[in-house]
């Protein structure tokens, strides 16, 4: 009967807007939810076959829920340097715990990036998940991974990070050498490069006219390694052009020099580097340059777009950690939402990839921010009174039919 099919029309309609008035709801609480992404609920229709033309028979409204992952939030900067968003496509991935208890954790994805240490300095969320990354080894290098599995991921542990320094492994020399210098006194210039052990340890360079007749032009280069430390050239000599469009630049390559020091237990190596080298009138302009520092304590960490994450020490060494991954899939709508402000994969969510920020299809990571909720409070407004209204009209449906049915039922008595 076309009044009863009328009455279930509404009581669908009624439900569909139910399904849209707890949308609203979860959207309007967590509109302050650091990476929410906003529920919508869409409807379709509901058709039912009478069999013929000259009845029509309800068939109502079904409602769709969906979440818009790939409606971005806004970016907002912190001041906390642990606090991480997502510039463009893509999650972290989070554990449930830092699998240091024998229990392997269950993993999920987030756009909650807002990440602090806990007790043991393992990085967690408010919802209490664990940031994954991929360890870096101690040159800062990336082990072999696979990038389409969750295996080879740890938790991010910033624990212990007390003090550190670098070695140097290459220095290099630029400058001006004054063309009007006699010979008679020598440019010294000293530096310090670090050991192992982020020691101090000086090395010096001192160039002199060698009084050659045949080139005045003609420099000595003598170096003078720290104590213990060997050079394979500890004197040179380098020729400058005194005419034509050379004139003041070295007349043959310039020469590299080895420190060598001593085995303990074996001897690490150090490249000298003599470049962009001038011969002119004017003043001796000495730069040293050179990687390595002095031991230090760690001030902070930072994350750049790629997703490193790295120690920052107070001498201004860095020190790589971890490669913290960009997770993408297919269909980011397919993905299934859990507490917590996660997702798991799904049936249709696709493949998932892991990927270095800021690279292929994934976006960049940034550091000291955060993202927002998407959710726009004054449009989940305007849809609270539309769900309102709408919900009345089908109740005002429902109990009309009922009223109907039931004045056909008098008919009867």
């Amino acid at each position: 009967m076309s009044l009863f099919s009328a009455m279930r029309s509404g009581v669908s309609g009624m439900s569909a807007q139910s399904s849209r008035m707890a949308a609203i709801s979860d959207n309007i609480s967590n509109s302050a939810t650091i990476g929410y992404k906003r529920a919508a609920v869409d409807f379709s229709t509901l058709m039912t076959s009478s069999g013929a033309t000259s009845n029509y028979a309800a068939g109502g409204v079904r409602s769709n829920v969906h979440y818009q992952v790939l409606k971005d939030g806004t970016i907002q900067g912190t001041q906390s340097a642990t606090d991480m968003a997502i510039e463009g496509r893509g999650f972290f991935v989070v554990g449930d715990n830092a699998g240091n208890t024998g229990t392997s954790p269950s993993y999920a994805l987030t756009r909650a990036g807002s990440f602090l240490p806990d007790d043991q300095g393992f990085l967690r969320n408010s919802a209490g998940q664990y940031l994954q990354a991929w360890k870096l080894g101690p040159d800062g290098s990336l082990p072999a991974v696979n990038r389409s599995s969750f295996d080879g991921l740890s938790a991010v542990s910033i624990a212990g990070l007390a003090y550190g320094g670098s070695k140097t492994t290459q220095m290099s020399f630029a400058g001006n050498l004054p063309a009007q210098s006699d010979g008679t006194s020598s440019f010294d210039t000293s530096t310090s490069l670090y050991d192992g052990l982020g020691n101090p340890l000086d090395v010096k360079l001192s160039w002199q006219k060698t009084g050659n007749p045949a080139d005045p032009n003609e420099w000595r280069l003598t170096v003078t390694p720290p104590p213990g430390y060997t050079a394979d050239l500890p004197s040179t000599t380098i020729s400058f052009a005194a005419s034509g469009d050379a004139s003041g630049l070295p007349t043959s390559a310039l020469p590299q020099i080895t420190l060598t020091s001593p085995a303990s237990p074996t001897s690490d190596t150090i490249k000298l580097s003599i470049g962009n080298l001038t011969q002119l009138n004017g003043d001796y302009v000495p730069q040293f340059m050179g990687d390595g520092a002095r031991a230090g304590r760690v001030s902070t960490v930072d994350v750049d777009k790629a997703g490193t994450l790295w120690a920052v020490y107070d001498n201004g060494a860095r020190q790589p950690l971890y490669q913290v991954p960009v997770a993408d899939v297919v269909n980011p709508g397919g993905l299934v939402p859990q507490d917590g402000n996660t997702y798991t994969l799904g049936i249709d969510s696709g493949t998932m990839t892991l990927s270095n920020g800021n690279s292929g299809t994934a976006g960049s990571v940034a550091g000291y921010a955060l993202e927002q909720s998407n959710v726009d409070i004054a449009e989940e407004l305007v849809s609270l009174i539309e769900t309102q209204r709408a919900y009345s009209s089908n109740a005002t449906l429902v109990r009309t039919a009922d009223e109907m049915v039931d004045e056909t039922t008098r008919l009867k008595r």
